[in-house]
């Protein structure tokens, strides 16, 4: 299939400038306003530059990573090749930060990038930051539109392990495997409701201690499980700005599930992810016979989220 199939296909390419539309009800979604910064990389970055240039969008720029240059010394990248405005080109270190601080660094860069040349919304593509909530969150709260989900819709969305236990509650097959380390950890400590009562009055957590009787039920008359209850004390210990267990005390508990996996399925892999994790970020696969890397990988993957 030649080049010209695809840069001709009017299945892909066509005229989308909607306020030149015939009706005034497609006229209103004219797009020529927005002038937004591509922040993703790869194919979609490209398509990304296509279809605003369709829809009549006449100033957008992309980021650039240093590393670019370095991992592919003698190419040029197709956008580069149409986007010959070095104006509209902005270099930055890497696309996402390869952990938590510099992701900060980046958010903040973008913001920077994106007020020094007029940009007005920001389009992140997929995978990546464009499922952090804290990256849109921050676009949101410097003014800038966010092309995609609002940061709460990312927040409810990216809630893996409320993902994970709606579909076990429903009897929906899920992988194998534990959602709840943190809670788990928390009860080695604390293995009961008088002694999460506790922990809660010695540190002055904003819990309803109704909640944490062993009668206690939920809005649909079920039963409060201890896991729940170590959950809501979690909850509220992260609102205040407290830690209950240490990195290593949640690399113990999840060493101790890992290796109880690779008795039930000693021919699978084992993968760790955090909750907020996506991306390409915050997770890892332990081989077959790794699971003494666990605490290693753990620490690894709360380094980046």
């Amino acid at each position: 299939m030649s080049n010209e199939y695809y840069l001709n296909n009017p299945l892909i390419h066509r005229d989308r400038r909607l306020g030149r539309s015939g009706t005034k009800w497609l006229r209103q979604f004219d797009c020529t306003h927005v002038r937004p910064l591509i922040i993703c990389r790869g194919p979609i970055r490209k398509e990304a530059m296509d279809v605003f240039a369709e829809m009549g969008i006449e100033h957008f720029g992309i980021l650039l990573s240093e590393k670019d240059s370095i991992v592919y010394r003698n190419a040029i990248a197709p956008e580069l090749r149409s986007l010959t405005d070095p104006e509209r080109v902005h270099r930055v270190p890497d696309y996402s930060g390869a952990n938590k601080e510099e992701r900060e660094q980046r958010i903040a860069q973008i913001i920077g990038i994106a007020r020094d040349n007029d940009y007005n919304a920001i389009f992140a593509g997929y995978g990546f930051m464009a499922e952090d909530e804290t990256m849109v969150a921050a676009m949101e709260a410097a003014g800038l539109n966010f092309i995609g989900p609002c940061s709460r819709t990312v927040h409810d969305a990216g809630l893996k392990d409320e993902a994970k236990r709606t579909a076990l509650k429903c009897g929906v097959s899920v992988t194998p495997g534990i959602d709840n380390g943190t809670a788990l950890t928390l009860l080695k400590k604390h293995p009961d409701a008088a002694a999460l009562k506790a922990l809660v009055a010695e540190h002055e957590l904003a819990v309803d201690v109704a909640r944490l009787d062993d009668e206690a039920v939920t809005l649909e008359d079920k039963a409060v499980t201890l896991e729940d209850k170590a959950d809501l004390v979690l909850a509220a210990s992260y609102n205040k700005g407290i830690d209950l267990y240490t990195v290593d005390e949640l690399c113990e508990t999840l060493t101790e599930a890992v290796a109880k996996m690779t008795t039930d399925y000693p021919e699978n892999r084992v993968r760790l992810k955090a909750i907020s994790g996506g991306g390409g970020k915050g997770h890892r696969i332990l081989g077959i016979g790794e699971g003494e890397r666990t605490a290693e990988m753990v620490r690894e993957i709360l380094n980046e989220v």
